[in-house]
């Protein structure tokens, strides 16, 4: 199983902390590049916390190369993005890429494995990371509980679960010697689930403290997951635009169906049905921003003047990065502009030479300007490990 596999992983990891020295994460600039999904954002979070990294958060399922020079302007030493390609495209590894910035990807097939697979890789490169941690259970699909998670004062780590336990409970414990463990009960969580839940806790941890916290959905609560499944349906739209993608424009039906559901028991007062409506309509909408995504992938690289035309505009973002730090650019606009005008020839091969060049030398001078742009866009003292994030 998994779990088992994941257990026997972190808890070599943990015999290893004793004799690992403290970690050099906080002489290095971190980014963390995370998608607004709730239940990543918060993971991420939580990891700036301690090491002290910058959170920079994409629309889920979307590449902005105004992100890309979001990362830019905190000059990273290195980058690490959590949640698969569905949730932080692999454009934004190209980006990294050309521009010379390491990076990992931490992540699984869902939030779930995700959520295991960042607990995994943050013990194994920062084992100090958890010392004194208190674990908060969550179910990883309801709003309300991770956001109550979330809220939580004190150095700790969110551990999801759903209502057939994939990830289970099996590490706690064993797992991070915590004694401190917070179990948050939600409407999502069937009241099996938070007994099977309590009961291999307090197997693990019997002379720890075991708490629990009621969440109980109200009209903010439903409210807020009412706006975030109306802007992550206009979102999908947006990307689906003229596709001709049958599925995903029934997809859009029924999202905007559940939408009309949610407002209308929000208005009668049923909190509770508006919330769960909500919630399926943002999975929806998610849904056709994967497939939305994948069909534009086809259409770019169908169109050799589109994808050049792409690659243009992507390096014109980065470029204001170095403009505004004071970086002499007019090497690399020329090359760009040269570009520009092979493109509008039709005389593609030419194009391509010149947009690597640009590339290269675009890379070369945001290496070798990372203290001019440091000095440009950070504040002198950076609150600790809070970022600057995307609002």
């Amino acid at each position: 199983m998994v779990a088992k596999k994941v257990f026997a992983l972190l808890f070599g990891a943990l015999l290893l902390a004793s004799i690992i020295p403290p970690s050099q994460a906080q002489s290095l600039a971190i980014v963390i590049l995370v998608s607004d999904n709730e239940a990543d954002s918060v993971l991420a979070e939580e990891l700036a916390e301690v090491l002290n990294a910058t959170v920079v958060v994409t629309t889920w399922g979307v590449h902005d190369p105004n992100v890309t020079a979001e990362i830019m302007e905190n000059a990273p030493d290195k980058v690490i993005i959590i949640g698969g390609s569905d949730a932080v495209p692999k454009d934004y590894e190209t980006d990294l890429g050309e521009l010379g910035v390491s990076y990992v990807r931490w992540y699984g097939e869902n939030r779930y494995e995700t959520n295991l697979e960042v607990l995994k890789k943050a013990i194994e490169e920062y084992p100090e990371l958890f010392e004194g941690v208190k674990i908060v259970i969550a179910h990883g699909r309801d709003l309300g509980a991770i956001k109550q998670a979330k809220g939580i004062e004190g150095k700790k780590f969110v551990l999801y679960v759903d209502n057939n336990l994939t990830n289970t409970t099996e590490i706690i414990g064993t797992l991070l010697k915590t004694k401190s463990v917070i179990i948050i009960k939600s409407p999502l969580m069937d009241n099996e689930t938070a007994e099977e839940i309590r009961e291999r806790v307090r197997e693990r941890i019997r002379d720890g403290n075991v708490t629990e916290e009621d969440v109980n959905v109200t009209a903010e609560m439903a409210w807020e997951a009412i706006k975030l499944a109306i802007n992550r349906t206009e979102t999908a739209k947006e990307m689906l635009d003229d596709l001709p993608v049958p599925a995903a424009k029934r997809l859009i039906e029924i999202a905007e169906k559940k939408i009309q559901i949610a407002n209308e028991s929000y208005n009668e007062g049923n909190y509770g049905k508006a919330y769960g409506q909500a919630i399926a309509a943002k999975a929806h909408a998610e849904a056709v921003i994967k497939l939305a995504s994948k069909e534009w992938q086809k259409v770019i690289h169908a169109s050799p003047k589109v994808q050049l035309e792409k690659e243009v505009h992507r390096l014109e973002v980065k470029i204001k990065v170095l403009e505004k730090a004071g970086i002499d650019v007019t090497q690399i606009k020329e090359k760009i502009d040269a570009a520009k005008a092979a493109i509008q020839n039709d005389d593609y091969d030419t194009a391509r030479e010149l947009i690597e060049d640009a590339k290269n030398m675009l890379r070369e001078a945001f290496m070798q300007g990372k203290g001019k742009i440091k000095e440009k866009h950070l504040p002198v003292n950076p609150p600790r490990g809070k970022g600057r994030g995307r609002p």
